[in-house]
């Protein structure tokens, strides 16, 4: 009887997933018809592919994460087809959560040359996300980084908080067609916003976000779909229902566009702004609003207590290239306010070694077969991470010193 019970439940479950395969271009069904129309099968089998595969772009099946996260099995990884790269550190803003704020690095910007030997490195890139600690729009070279990733019909995803983007920015990125851009807004108001956000205009913001929702209509684009995050901290989480409202009055953002609530990413300097616990009332008031305006929300390691444990962790499939060349395994540990460390326990440089040699070398190897053992240490560049729980494991099993 019990046999047949899990052979019935096996069955289900099947079912289920062939369902959720299924529901994706169902989902997505306008970029698809559109990239149809205008770039061919092989971009609306990329679009398709990225929906499957990458879980920051919205991959409602992340399919590859599913499967190795379950198995265990590192060396079922291909060679990545997702990547972060970070060009630039460079920013005219002060906004109090960001490490950039508080540190004393030189700025630096990734140059186009730089950017074209990175991505030639990988042949079978599909998705990107151009990102930096620093304004996307003061690198000179930003515009030319996304024609280059799109000449070769790669997914650009990046974040920004919509100041340097005017009407001549708005359409070339619609004509390029950038897929997603997430708005960076910690605020419903201008007072939070701005308090937070420091030097940034909240009026030319929405003012810049609704002049590229214009442009879209104009060239009957759907894309990029915007998405808005919103990071929560002492100052702004009584506006987190007011921010569904806000995201609402701004119309149709694009298809599967979301709200996420995301928490603060701490180090020394703002642990005094860091909510442990999000009051029960305004959560259920934001999941009330948000079903009633039909706005997609969704919450991101914003309880501590509620992250999934390591041993499940796929994040080291996105590699991310910091700034200077080092190959981090992954974005997690980021804007953590420690630079040298990370350069320290880089994977390896990418201006020294091409990325298939990092990649394939054993320390790389090690690390990833480290990661989901629960019987293994924690790998040294993973501790902190925000994404997974790591410390049951570094209580039990200590912290690797050399990977």
């Amino acid at each position: 009887m019990n046999s047949i019970k899990r052979w019935l439940t096996t069955i289900k479950r099947y079912f289920q997933f062939l369902g959720e395969l299924l529901k994706v271009p169902l989902k997505y069904k306008k970029s698809v018809w559109y990239l149809l129309r205008k770039k061919g099968i092989k971009s609306a089998c990329n679009f398709l592919f990225i929906k499957y595969f990458v879980s920051d772009e919205g991959g409602e099946v992340a399919l590859l994460n599913s499967l190795i996260g379950e198995t265990k099995m590192s060396s079922l990884a291909p060679y990545p087809f997702k990547l972060e790269v970070e060009h630039t550190t460079v920013c005219n803003k002060k906004c109090i959560m960001c490490e950039h704020t508080y540190w004393q690095e030189k700025p630096e910007r990734l140059t186009i040359e730089q950017f074209k030997n990175i991505v030639d490195q990988f042949p079978k890139l599909k998705w990107i996300n151009l990102t930096g600690e620093g304004d996307n729009f003061l690198n000179p070279d930003y515009m030319k980084f996304i024609e280059y990733a799109r000449s070769k019909d790669i997914s650009v995803n990046f974040v920004d908080e919509f100041d340097f983007i005017d009407s001549n920015v708005s359409r070339r990125l619609v004509e390029l067609g950038v897929n997603c851009i997430w708005i960076s807004m910690d605020g419903a108001t201008k007072e939070t916003y701005e308090k937070i956000k420091v030097n940034c205009n909240f009026e030319r913001a929405l003012t810049n976000i609704k002049t590229l929702l214009a442009v879209k209509k104009e060239l009957g684009s759907p894309f990029p779909t915007l998405c808005f995050r919103f990071i929560i901290n002492k100052i702004n989480y009584q506006e987190m229902p007011k921010m569904v409202e806000l995201v609402h009055s701004l119309g149709d953002l694009g298809e599967e566009s979301r709200l996420e609530f995301a928490g603060l990413l701490t180090f020394k300097e703002i642990e005094h702004l860091y909510v442990p616990q999000v009051p029960q009332e305004i959560v259920t008031e934001v999941k009330r609003k948000a079903e009633e305006l039909k706005v997609n929300v969704s919450f991101s390691h914003y309880q501590k207590n509620a992250l999934k444990s390591i041993n499940k962790c796929t994040a080291w499939m996105e590699p991310y290239i910091m700034m200077g060349g080092y190959v981090m395994p992954c974005c997690a540990v980021l804007m953590s306010n420690r630079r040298d460390f990370l350069r320290k326990y880089a994977m390896g440089n990418i201006y020294e070694k091409s990325f298939k040699e990092i990649w394939n070398s054993e320390r790389y190897k090690k690390f990833r077969k480290m990661v989901n053992n629960k019987n293994e240490k924690v790998p040294i560049l993973c501790v902190g991470c925000r994404g997974y729980n790591t410390k049951e494991r570094e209580k039990n099993q200590g912290v690797s010193a050399s990977v």
